[in-house]
């Protein structure tokens, strides 16, 4: 029976294979199950056929030879599951004898299906079976769900990649780009110091130039000194500026840090994945390498199971050749009993054998609805065969991509670990260099701190300078102004003077000319009065010629009418002349009386306008001396920050040379790197700059003192022109 059952069994490919690896697996089983239902219906056919002796002999030696053949067969295969590589297989023994009487008996007892040509029909496999195959298809959609899963996992883990590679280049960016600030603020500091150099110039200038004539270049000294003040407050403002640029800088490069440790963290995640990854893909290449040595097991055992068919197939040949002969043998053994038996037996052997026949029929159609449901059963295992072969094609394609998928991944992830070496390298290297940065940062603030206090100190005492310079140049402004108002002042005295001596020259002159005239008046009168007395004299004689000598002089009215009026017009042009002569002599007197006045109060006014010219002049002289004193103190207050300033250049670029040495060219950052041990200079940066502002003000109040002394002890300043007197 279980030779009929899979001689119908002859699949192709992973389908036999499949099938004798469940034949290897339940051989046992079926055949102990076979054998005892084979027993069963023997024992219901050795009932059935005791009436007889013959039959009974005959029955007994068939079932004896069934009993053999099942035992024999589940030795087999019990030895075959014991050593499935032998090709070798026991045979079960045969046994020749005519154990029928008639072919119709033996046709009814093995049924139509051993002599037919038809294949037999193929026994359901036991559900276990099944079940094994459900929970491998189970186990190999997880294992693609797992895959997937993994490939998410990796695709994940190459975005998380690409974006930590581009968070890095943003990073390598920001770094350039705070190089190039900071080269950018090395630069604007040079530009600051340089201009500061030609300030510096400017002044030294400014003060030869001072020092040379400070009256006439008073406006360009001016001009100079506000252009000064923009170009200060330009540097001052540039400063600021820089400061600011670097907190900003300071600002990104902790925010590049911030980045950077982030893009750490993803790429140590990515690791972990990868290697998670890396793991499962271990564990299902172990999956899918067992799943093929299974394949290769059910292979050999489908092998053995057709080698045995054929050998089964021969030896069923065999036997159908035997029972042939067995059968030939039979009918002729039964012609004879029949002849030699009684024909009330054979009627009840009849009887019997219908029974037997019907309790046959009854079986065929047991045995008939039983090869139905095995043929469904057949056709349900072909079907789920015919799945489970396309899911092992697709599984094999997919095993086969999966292959290429994990060596491609395996080729990725080294290049992955290569460039996570040679960026963890590189990282590494930045992190050194972001820490030797963060240490210069650090010193750099605290010097930055000191450098604004020390600032915040020196801009308060250069206020206060320059609120003092601001308030010596007014007051030598004013000075200047109030000698220039005097001399102005003086100026317009001088052109009173020289008017009122013009008016004084003039009043001399007319004084001459009245006195002139007051003389010819005089004159006048004198001839007058001569030529008076003389006509006197000459009437008087006459008269007296006339008295002594009696005779008259006889003069008409008209000439004695004119010399009357003559002698009238005569005393009055006299007293006209000297009315007008004295009051020239007064008027003359009075603009001399005034002329004195006034030249006594220029002479007052000029004496007044020399002492505020002289005040006004010390002043001035104190406001430069002040002045000179001052921006010699800031002169040096700057050639000190120029030292300062250019000692600190020289460290950081030899420090930027060590540095640009020891770190890789990629990630050559310039920064200012301040070598330790400062604080006692800074100390005594600190003392210096507290002496120098008592120096100052102790040198303040000297030059004060020393002008004072120098000029009231000197000899008094004239203004040009002037005598001294």
């Amino acid at each position: 029976m279980f030779c009929s059952t899979w001689s119908g069994l002859r699949l192709p490919g992973l389908e036999s294979d499949y099938l004798g690896w469940l034949k290897n697996q339940a051989t046992a089983d079926q055949l102990s199950h076979r054998s005892r239902l084979i027993l069963k219906r023997l024992s219901v056919i050795q009932v059935a056929v005791n009436a007889s002796n013959g039959v009974t002999n005959v029955s007994r030696l068939s079932v004896q030879h069934k009993i053999q053949v099942a035992y024999k067969g589940e030795m087999v295969a019990k030895d075959r599951q014991k050593s499935p590589g032998s090709a070798k297989a026991e045979v079960g023994e045969i046994d020749t004898r005519a154990p029928f009487q008639s072919v119709k008996d033996a046709v009814n007892l093995f049924g139509e299906g051993a002599f037919s040509g038809e294949k037999p029909a193929i026994r359901k496999p036991k559900p276990h079976s099944a079940e094994r195959v459900l929970a491998k298809e189970t186990q190999l959609h997880l294992v693609q769900k797992e895959l997937n899963k993994l490939k998410e996992q990796l695709k994940n883990a190459e975005t998380t990649k690409s974006q930590v590679l581009v968070e890095l280049e943003k990073a390598k960016r920001t770094m350039e780009e705070l190089t190039q600030k900071l080269n950018a603020v090395t630069e604007s500091k040079e530009q600051a110091i340089k201009q500061t150099e030609s300030a510096k110039i400017l002044a030294m200038q400014f003060e030869e130039a001072n020092s040379d004539g400070f009256t006439g270049t008073n406006d360009s000294w001016k001009q100079d000194l506000e252009n000064a003040r923009g170009q200060y407050t330009s540097l001052i403002t540039e400063l600021d500026t820089a400061k600011q640029e670097l907190r900003k800088m300071q600002q990104d490069c902790d925010a590049t840090t911030e980045t950077r440790v982030a893009a750490l963290k993803q790429a140590e995640e990515a690791e972990l994945a990868a290697k998670a990854n890396i793991e499962k893909v271990g564990e299902l290449s172990k999956e899918i390498s067992a799943i093929q040595e299974t394949l290769g097991q059910v292979k050999l055992a489908t092998l053995h199971a057709q080698q045995e068919q054929a050998k089964i197939f021969t030896e069923k040949d065999v036997q159908r050749k035997a029972c042939k002969a067995t059968l030939e043998e039979s009918a002729k053994q039964l012609l004879t009993l029949k002849k030699e038996f009684d024909p009330e037996m054979i009627q009840n052997l009849e009887a019997q054998l219908a029974e037997t026949g019907e309790q046959i029929g009854s079986l065929k159609k047991q045995m008939e609805s039983v090869k139905a449901s095995d043929l469904e059963s057949v056709r349900t295992v072909t079907l789920e065969l015919d799945d489970a072969k396309g899911s092992l094609k697709k599984v094999a394609e997919e095993e086969s991509s999966l292959q290429s998928l994990v060596e491609s991944l395996k080729v990725e992830l080294e290049n992955v670990k290569k460039e996570h070496s040679e960026l963890k390298e590189k990282e590494a290297e930045t992190e050194a260099i972001v820490g030797n940065l963060h240490v210069k940062l650090r010193k750099s603030k605290s010097e930055l701190e000191a450098c604004l206090t020390e600032e915040s100190k020196a801009r308060g005492a250069s206020d206060e300078m320059i609120a003092t310079l601001q308030l010596l140049v007014l007051e030598t402004e004013n000075a200047r102004k109030e000698a220039e108002e005097m001399k102005d002042k003086a100026e317009e005295l001088k052109k009173e003077a020289e008017a009122t001596k013009t008016a004084l020259k003039e009043a001399e002159q007319r004084l001459r000319v009245a006195l002139e005239e007051a003389e010819e008046a005089k004159m006048a009168e004198v001839n007058a009065l001569d030529e008076i007395k003389n006509l006197s004299e000459r009437t008087t004689a006459a008269r007296a010629s006339t008295s002594e000598s009696g005779a008259k002089i006889t003069i008409s009215k008209d000439e004695f009418d004119s010399l009357s009026r003559k002698v009238e017009e005569s005393e009055k042009l006299a007293e006209m002349k000297v009315a007008a002569a004295l009051a020239q002599v007064e008027a003359v007197k009075a603009s001399e009386n005034e002329a004195l006045k006034r030249l006594e109060a220029t002479k007052k006014e000029i004496e007044d306008m020399k002492a505020e010219t002289e005040a006004a002049l010390k002043r001035a002289q104190m406001a430069e001396a002040a002045k000179r004193a001052v921006e010699g103190e800031l002169r040096k207050w700057r050639e000190r920050e120029q030292k300062k300033a250019a000692e600190t250049a020289s460290r950081i670029l030899a420090e930027t040379d060590v540095s640009s040495d020891s770190s890789p060219p990629i990630y050559k950052v310039q920064k200012y790197q301040y070598q330790p041990g400062k604080a006692a200079e800074r100390r005594l940066e600190k003392v210096k700059t507290s002496v120098s502002k008592k120096v100052l003000r102790s040198n303040f109040s000297g030059i004060f003192s020393r002008k004072k002394n120098q000029i009231e002890g000197g000899s008094p300043s004239y203004l040009p022109g002037e005598k001294p007197v």
